[in-house]
């Protein structure tokens, strides 16, 4: 979460689920987003076998680390490194976003800074 805008940031969450951030500050300032949920675009059937199912295969930070086979490896290494190609919607509009209450933590649940997009 240190390092250079642009590296994978991994951590295990309760000891169980590796989950996937990207680093967006300069080295050595903690900045980062994880990455709760996404869209297998290529690649579905491995994802499927990582799962172990065909539904649900990445809507949550540790489904989408487990689809993708992210592990905590890959922690240090960029974004441009090619082990994952991270594609986002050419063209999202303000009205695709919504803005929801954090969830899973104790303090400040009521911030919004979950963002999700809506189909």
């Amino acid at each position: 979460m240190f390092d250079d805008a642009g590296a994978w940031y991994i951590y295990r969450s309760y000891g169980i689920h590796w989950c996937t951030n990207v680093v967006t500050g300069p080295q050595g300032t903690a900045s980062a987003v994880l990455l709760r949920g996404g869209t297998i675009v290529h690649g579905r059937s491995v994802a499927v076998a990582r799962r172990g199912r065909e539904d649900h295969l990445a809507d949550g930070p540790g489904k989408l680390s487990q689809a993708l086979g992210i592990t905590g490896a890959l922690s240090g290494t960029t974004i441009d490194g090619g082990l994952i190609d991270v594609e986002l919607d050419p063209n999202p509009t303000r009205s695709t976003i919504v803005e929801t209450p954090r969830i899973g933590i104790s303090v400040a649940q009521d911030r919004l800074w979950r963002f999700v997009l809506t189909e």
